[in-house]
This record gives C-alpha cells, structure tokens and sequence, in this order.
C-alpha cells in the first residue's frame, strides 16, 4: 500500500483539466502553452509592423522614388549635352600639302581625331564639324545614316580631282572660302595663308528620334520607374508604397503618353 501511495503522489497536484463550451476539455499545463504561442504570435507582428509603418512606405514611394528618379533624369541630359560620347575634337592641327582651287592656293591643315570617327562622320540625324581660328570660325553640317552620309553644303573639286565641301563662315564680312574634306579619320581644311590658321575642330552629332540615346533615356525612365514601383509595392506586400508611386506615375505616364503622341503626330 505504501509503495502505491507514493507513486500516485505526483498526481496529486495536477492542474485540473478545463472544459471549453464545445465540450473539449484540455489540462492546464496546455492553457498556459497555448496561451504562451498566441502572445508570442502577436508580439512579433507588432515589432514587425513598428519597424515598417505603412505611412513611411507611402511617402518613399510620393516623395523619396521620384526624387531618385529626378537625379536619374537630370544626370542623363547632363550627359547627353555634355558631349562626351557625341563629339571628337582636335586641337593640334598638322601642316598638309596645299591645294588649289581654280589655281588660287590655299594653305591646308589636318585635324586627326581618335580612331572611330571615320564611322562616325556624317552618319547621324544631326551632325556638324566646325573649325576656329583666332579671327574666324567655319563649319560643314548635314543629317544622314549609316548607308547614307548627308551634307547641307555643296561639294566643288579642287584642281587635282579631290572632293572638298563648301564651309559656311560664321562672319560673313570675310570674304574669302573655306572648303573641308574627310580622310579616314582625318578631317583636312583648306583656308586662303593670309589669314589667320585653324587651331581647332570639333565634330557633335545627334541621333534625334532615336529610342535609346540619352535624351530619350532622361524622358522614359519616368514612366519605368513608376511601372516598376507599383509592380514592386505590391509583389513585396507594400501596397501603400504602390499607392504612393501611384500618385505622381499616373500623371507621368499621361504626358508622357502626351508627349509622345505629339511627337508621331508633328
């Protein structure tokens, strides 16, 4: 008896068992587990949703995205008038065999640019090629493709059969002609010696219209970004974010849509 009375005496206090309305009865040791797991549970939503309030998550997306956006842009415009991958320049210019034109001689002095512009030159939707000297500045001009050169200015020979360009002078009270002409990826003008010589030149295109220049790059990151923010907000579960992009893409994508459609149409 003694033996059977010990081995029940850490029965003797068990919590007593609990019955539930739907008749279920669970022990107290369970209430307390089950209790612990529920606080628990919502203890780690709360540290959750106070680390990433949702009126933060909308204003990134109205202020903080747009902002960024806006440096994108600028930066690229800054770049694409920049000219730093739109132009070549010269300024040492070598002495060249004269040429002639019908029999007036004129000095010559070669430009010789980095290797690739001979498929650049003349090959763009906008292009111009000017020189400068101390007291004059000519330049040639055209719009063509990479099939097709295109020159604004009449073409003339000089007397030994080579195809020099009529240059247009900046001044017009010099009265004198200035002709260019290409060679690899030398450029040669040809100027009369009583003036003064070209110390400089400087070719610039643009491939205006074209979709993945730049410029054109500056404009359509707006609507992209503002695509991509929304697809972002809500795949991430952070719809206000998504509201937030929203708010100012919507406006966006309309005049960019604008400015397109004005653009085809004219």
């Amino acid at each position: 008896m003694n033996d059977s009375t010990s081995s029940l005496e850490p029965f003797k206090h068990r919590p007593p068992e609990v019955t539930l309305e739907n008749e279920a009865a669970i022990s107290g040791f369970e209430t307390v587990a089950n209790e612990t797991r529920i606080e628990n549970q919502f203890v780690g939503s709360r540290v959750i949703d106070s680390n990433q309030p949702q009126w933060a998550w909308f204003m990134s997306g109205l202020f903080l995205l747009p902002i960024l956006v806006g440096v994108v842009s600028v930066s690229l415009t800054s770049l694409d008038g920049s000219g730093l991958f739109t132009s070549y320049s010269s300024n040492d210019p070598s002495l060249e065999e004269e040429a002639s034109f019908a029999s007036e001689t004129h000095a010559v002095r070669g430009f010789y640019m980095t290797s690739g512009f001979e498929d650049k030159f003349a090959a763009q939707s906008f292009w111009d090629l000017t020189f400068e000297a101390d007291t004059w500045e000519a330049f040639i001009s055209g719009s063509g493709s990479e099939n097709k050169p295109g020159f604004d200015q009449q073409s003339v020979l000089d007397d030994n059969g080579n195809t020099w360009w009529v240059a247009e002078i900046q001044d017009q009270e010099w009265d004198f002609s200035v002709y260019v002409t290409q060679i690899d990826n030398a450029v040669l003008v040809a100027y009369p010696p009583s003036s003064s010589e070209p110390t400089y030149a400087h070719y610039f295109w643009n491939n205006s219209g074209g979709i993945f220049d730049l410029s054109s790059l500056a404009v359509l990151i707006w609507p992209i970004s503002a695509i991509a923010g929304v697809a972002w907000g809500f795949s991430k579960n952070q719809p206000a974010f998504a509201y937030g992009v929203m708010v100012w893409g919507s406006m966006v994508i309309i005049v960019t849509g604008f400015i397109a459609f004005i653009g085809y149409a004219f």
